[in-house]
């Protein structure tokens, strides 16, 4: 399915740190500690629906948890420490080591307050797209779509340099849903799309100012620099202070002229104006409080109103619903999943202990590179609980993942760097098995890029695919990276990808291949004529591509090449009627397509389909206690002209989600024979959630299977019909093997005797 582009963020890996010490007896009591607030905090964060736990900032709360929980002695006084931070969000939760026998579940026609989640919607969903959570018989303050606030500027003075937006942005958020973030692109000639960034990886849910910042390339056929401020969901968003730069030969930042970018022009627009999907956003420009200057934009939704919509009528809550936790060190806790109305409003005499709760949790810093141990620990804890709760492939990833909480624990609690606390959380999400899975971190801004190089795992190898540099051809082997051996690297990097291992490698690959511009990569490579050393440098261009034909062409009389990574559809076309008339058409989907992938696939069918193989969960509980799952396809119909000649579909590791969808109903309405090797096997709508310090964090919130409904596609992908695959002598000898194969396939068929 098409999904939300993402920033790699991508960094050259050191050297595995050594491996610490055995804990003491103290450093396991401490991880037990953790794992019994990690298990009840899940909970109470996502299902116990008061007022109070719904408003709360709860990544703050996990580091504050983390550290009061840790030095407890004993489970007398886990007990203690649990009971007391938890107490001030509501009533009926419980910690003991014997839990009393519950009231039995009843319905009633009274209100009852409970969280509802279609999907990952507090847990990570971005509004407008497939998932969403509501609380049952609770009013809602949120945009209604993205508010955007922007400008435009020409960039013909501007192109080829590097550029950069930055700004003050804070986010008051009430839920998980709301965020605030920058964005820029370039818009190049032809209506060509150039770079992009919104910052989908790392919006700013920080309630103090903080310092947002992109940096991109603006191409040599730039026509126009689009930038902004937006904000989405339950927020109130603040922007101030926003400056468009471009750097200088001598490396220096150069501020560009852009209008009123401290919004001190009283009511005036001065060059910006809304625009995005939101109808209800409310755009103002307070004074006072402001990070320069006198006042600041604040984006934020209308007062609550009353009469939304509940998310599944169907399934109403009913009184006495709990869920049971195994705590773990000897001790269990109860928390309710329903709440009356007046239950769930923050009562008088609780007021003295939230707030007190609220002020601790505003004392404590916002994420920073210096953070401590408390920090890393909640990361994990709330990186864990999100896929305990919401990831809906544990069946068919086989990983038991309650087992996994306190070796991640582990694994965290002796990083010290940042680096090391990112690594802890990709170790995390890579035994999640998860394509989409990745981890980014909010508060690097050093400008990546890519050596003049691109590198892919050829018969269990790392091998040069495609070049940029006379000093490394097409079809050398890299020995050894920055001293190390290749196989070592990869292998390594590997481990710290997610998914099934075929997308791995191609992750490590392109990983090994990039880093801070500027760096310095030593290799040693082998093309076949001995081993020698070679010395690259990591520059802001992309990657080079591999040789291929033309995006779209007629390669001999009547057989037809159209690349989907590269072809727009209207490229496509102006040449329907040709490829309609084609003997024979060859698809390249050995990557990610554009808009052209979906919309071949009309021309392919004979007959409408309605197909449902895309399932958001509808849940209501947690450990994905689930009433159903609201299931949908694209409902494809055919068009004119029909495709009737031969079709092949090239494809290997690298097409994943949307590419997935494509190839999806190749192989499963029979459009095509596919050509090539299996897909990464990942496929739904991503969402991002960011922990405590700071790290943004990747997941797939979406069942996809089969166009059968059940057949499982995580993990297993779309195999070929034929199975091709480059060498290395063909690489070297310049052939593009796979395209071979699928031109054979074509031939065959159009020469085969019609029965």
């Amino acid at each position: 399915m098409r999904v939300r582009s993402l920033v790699l963020l991508a960094v050259l890996l050191g050297a595995t740190p050594a491996l610490a010490a055995a804990p003491s007896p103290r450093q396991d009591r401490e991880v037990a500690n953790v794992a019994a607030f990690a298990r009840l905090y899940g909970v109470a964060r996502w299902f116990y629906p008061s007022d109070a736990a719904a408003a709360l900032d709860w990544n703050r709360f996990a580091v504050h948890g983390v550290s009061r929980v840790r030095p407890a002695a004993d489970d007398a006084a886990l007990r203690t420490e649990l009971l007391r931070l938890f107490a001030p969000l509501g009533e009926g939760i419980e910690v003991a080591s014997r839990l009393p026998e519950p009231v039995a579940a009843t319905r009633t026609s009274a209100p009852l307050v409970a969280w509802r989640h279609l999907g990952p919607g507090q847990a990570g969903g971005v509004p407008g797209g497939p998932y969403l959570s509501k609380r049952t018989h609770r009013t809602v303050s949120a945009l209604d779509g993205f508010a955007n606030v922007m400008q435009t500027v020409p960039a013909e003075a501007l192109r080829g340099r590097a550029i950069r937006l930055r700004g003050q942005v804070r986010a008051t958020v009430a839920d998980a849903t709301g965020a605030a973030a920058l964005w820029l692109r370039v818009d190049r000639a032809g209506g060509k799309a150039g770079f992009f960034d919104n910052m989908g990886d790392r919006p700013v849910r920080a309630s103090e100012w903080r310092l947002a910042t992109i940096e991109g390339k603006v191409a040599e056929d730039a026509v126009a620099i689009a930038f902004g401020a937006m904000a989405f969901g339950a927020v109130t968003a603040d922007f101030d202070g926003i400056e468009l730069a471009t750097r200088r030969p001598d490396g220096a930042w150069e501020r560009a002229p852009i209008a009123d970018g401290g919004f001190e022009a009283g009511a005036s627009s001065r060059g910006w104006f809304r625009a995005g999907t939101s109808r209800n956003a409310v755009v103002t420009r307070p004074a006072g409080g402001a990070a320069q200057g006198r006042q600041f934009l604040r984006v934020a939704p209308p007062q609550a109103t009353d009469g939304a919509p509940e998310l599944f009528p169907d399934v109403p809550p009913v009184a006495g619903d709990h869920a049971d936790v195994d705590l773990g060190p000897g001790l269990f806790a109860r928390v309710p999943l329903s709440l009356r109305d007046e239950q769930a409003r923050v009562e008088p005499g609780r007021r003295r202990a939230l707030d007190a709760l609220l002020a601790s949790l505003a004392a404590l810093p916002g994420p920073s590179p210096a953070s401590g141990p408390d920090e890393g620990l909640a990361d994990v804890v709330v990186a864990w609980n999100v896929f305990r709760h919401f990831y809906p492939y544990w069946p068919e990833t086989g990983v038991a993942w309650d087992a996994r909480l306190v070796p991640l624990l582990e694994a965290a609690r002796p990083a010290r760097t940042r680096e090391e606390r990112r690594t802890a959380l990709r170790r995390l999400v890579a035994e999640a098995r998860d394509g989409h899975g990745f981890v980014g971190d909010t508060l690097d801004g050093t400008p990546r890029g890519s050596l003049p190089v691109r590198l892919a795992v050829v018969e269990g190898r790392l091998v040069v695919v495609a070049s940029g540099s006379a000093a490394l051809p097409v079809g050398a082997e890299v020995v050894s990276v920055g001293g190390v051996p290749a196989a070592s690297r990869l292998a390594e990097t590997a481990r710290l990808s997610s998914g099934t291992e075929r997308w791995r490698n191609v992750q490590a690959a392109l990983e090994l291949a990039t880093g801070p511009v500027g760096r310095s990569v030593a290799l040693e490579v082998d093309d076949g004529r001995g081993r020698r050393a070679v010395t690259l440098d990591v520059a802001a261009a992309p990657p080079p591509v591999e040789r291929r034909p033309a995006a779209v062409a007629e390669l001999e009389k009547g057989l037809w090449y159209v690349d989907l990574t590269r072809a727009t559809m209207a490229e496509l076309k102006p040449r329907l009627d040709a490829l309609g008339r084609a003997r024979g058409v060859v698809f390249d989907l050995r990557g990610y397509p554009g808009d052209a992938g979906a919309a071949i696939l009309p021309h392919l069918l004979t007959a409408p389909e309605s197909g449902r193989w895309m399932h958001v969960p509808r849940i209501v509980g947690p450990f994905f206690r689930t009433k159903g799952w609201n299931s949908f396809g694209w409902n494809a119909a055919p068009a004119a002209p029909r495709i009737a000649g031969p079709a092949v579909f090239l494809t290997d590791a690298r097409a994943i989600s949307y590419a997935e969808s494509v190839l999806g109903y190749v192989a499963d309405r029979k459009l095509g024979t596919i050509v090539g090797a299996p897909t990464a096997g990942t496929n739904g709508n991503v969402a991002s959630f960011t922990t405590p310090g700071g790290f943004a964090v990747g997941f797939t919130g979406m069942r996809v299977t089969r166009h059968d409904g059940t057949s499982p596609h995580h993990l297993a992908g779309v195999r070929p019909d034929v199975a091709a695959a480059p060498t290395v002598a063909g690489l070297r000898a310049g052939r593009d093997e796979v395209l071979e194969k699928g031109l054979a396939v074509v031939r065959e068929a159009t020469t085969r005797p019609r029965r």
